[in-house]
């Protein structure tokens, strides 16, 4: 061994290939290697195959951090690590080799290959209430990255805890020197990991290898999350909804590690934006909040109005950015979920977009927001239409004399319907811009959370919202609204 202060390396010279024997493991196949050693898979007689990690390069330093990772499988009594089945731990690792076997497992990408993004993230709700485990036993890993995350009998471990810290383990770790994996390093461990926080430090290097086991980006990101770049979930699963993972993200990549959540908060909080993932009721009226909050942002007002054209487009876009999230309800009666709003081509109206082909025309006067206090389900957008001149189409208009059904043949010139179910028009197929169109001569449209109250009352969809004005409607709504917090 070499003298204190110094890292002579020695290499072993026991030459291993296949078929070669290790302590009566006979090794099989190379399964990977790094700088310090070799993990191969080995058989034994009586035995299940096992992977063994042998130390190929030693000095005193490389050998202590192999002891010290025996020592934390070994004895640790935590589930969620890879724990040993062999070893050989010599007083002299140049005389012999130095080895430990431990069960085969999964590598991460693999295990979650094609696996749901919810089921990715439930599984690293099983990590980080291990992680919270350790970290009660004063043990930080301390070098947390896909590499080191494998899959046993189903569930997500630790493997690989060569840079371990444990209570009374001598620092092997000299002060300039980090710690940890590129991709997942805790700033840190950058700076002065032998004087850092080793727990903060693996809550934000889990909370990067989650987000590189939802994303597939192998190399990460560098700094804090950002939901308003292109790091954003939203980015790579757009029908998911995001918000308690962005702040969960953004939280635990904090540069400061005092304001970073404990591993036991990481999994309690993951777990619960997967509970709201998975229940759409609680997921649509959380939406449905965070969206006014988004719209008002230095505080909710009781009523809000807009007249502008553009910015009437603009808010009702926020009302539809979330799948599923919206209820339009219809003047002449019915409702359908707004997907999309743009400019029409005749001047001052407005398209509202129910599905990819098809659109409904009309010419806005004012949308209004109105508010009820603590219940958001009840708050509503409404949509008062300028009264317009039909088109001149014939057959087009309803018996009420409020609608039109149309075919914009080209923008904004309109035909008969009935060419768009005969899928031709003058004798030629249809263009590719053709799509039918209701043009709207007046009323009004109100928007609602999918699962408000008022969406999940089947009657409301007698466009009752259109036999009231304005005022008499927000007094409609105050009422329910009353009613229902008297109810509960």
């Amino acid at each position: 061994m070499s003298g204190k202060g110094k890292r002579s390396r020695r290499r072993n010279k026991h030459k291993r290939k296949s078929g070669s024997m290790v302590g009566g493991w006979k090794l099989i196949k190379l399964l990977g290697q790094g700088g310090n050693g070799e993990v191969w898979m080995a058989a034994k007689e009586g035995k299940n195959n096992c992977a063994i990690k042998l130390l190929k390069s030693v000095d005193e330093v490389s050998y202590k951090r192999f002891l010290a990772e025996t020592h934390v499988v070994s004895t640790t009594p935590v589930d969620g690590i890879i724990k040993l089945v062999d070893s050989n731990l010599p007083i002299d690792p140049r005389a012999e080799i130095p080895w430990f076997t431990m069960p085969i497992a999964q590598d991460l990408n693999n295990f979650i290959a094609d696996m749901p993004l919810l089921d990715v993230a439930k599984h690293f709700i099983d990590l980080g209430e291990s992680l919270s485990q350790l970290h009660a036993l004063d043990i930080s890993h301390r070098d947390i990255k896909p590499a080191n995350i494998l899959a046993l009998d189903g569930r997500l471990c630790f493997s690989d805890f060569g840079l371990v810290k444990y209570p009374k383990k001598e620092d092997l770790t000299p002060k300039k020197r980090d710690v940890g994996a590129k991709f997942t390093m805790a700033p840190e461990m950058r700076r002065h990991a032998s004087e850092a926080n080793g727990k903060q430090a693996d809550v934000y290097s889990l909370a990067k290898t989650l987000w590189i086991a939802l994303t597939g980006e192998q190399k990460g990101f560098d700094g804090q999350y950002s939901s308003s770049s292109v790091l954003s979930i939203k980015h790579y699963h757009e029908d998911i909804y995001t918000t308690g993972l962005d702040n969960l993200f953004v939280e635990c990549t904090d540069n400061d590690p005092q304001r970073r959540p404990t591993a036991k908060q990481f999994s309690s909080r993951l777990k619960e934006w997967i509970e709201i993932n998975n229940d759409f009721h609680s997921r649509n009226l959380t939406e449905w909040l965070e969206l006014q909050n988004s719209i008002f942002p230095t505080g909710e007002p009781s009523s809000a109005s807009w007249t502008n054209i553009d910015s009437i487009c603009a808010v009702l876009n926020e009302v539809c950015s979330s799948k599923s999230l919206n209820h339009m309800f219809y003047p002449t009666g019915g409702g359908n979920t707004l997907i999309g709003v743009s400019k029409a081509e005749e001047s001052e109206m407005i398209a509202l977009h129910i599905c990819e082909k098809s659109a409904e025309i009309m010419k806005p006067k004012k949308l209004t927001y109105e508010s009820f206090g603590a219940d958001p389900q009840w708050n509503y957008f409404r949509l008062e239409l300028e009264n317009i001149e039909p088109s001149g189409v014939g057959g087009a208009l309803n018996s009420e004399g409020t609608r039109e059904a149309l075919m914009e043949i080209s923008p904004g010139n309109y035909v008969e319907y009935y060419h768009w179910d005969y899928n031709e028009y003058n004798g030629e197929p249809l263009p590719d811009f053709a799509r039918p169109v209701d043009r709207f001569l007046c009323g009004a449209f109100v928007f609602f959370g999918t699962r408000s109250i008022y969406n999940r009352v089947s009657g409301t969809y007698d466009a009752r919202h259109n036999k009231m004005t304005e005022d008499d409607f927000r007094e409609y709504i105050q009422r329910s609204a009353e009613q229902h917090a008297r109810d509960i």
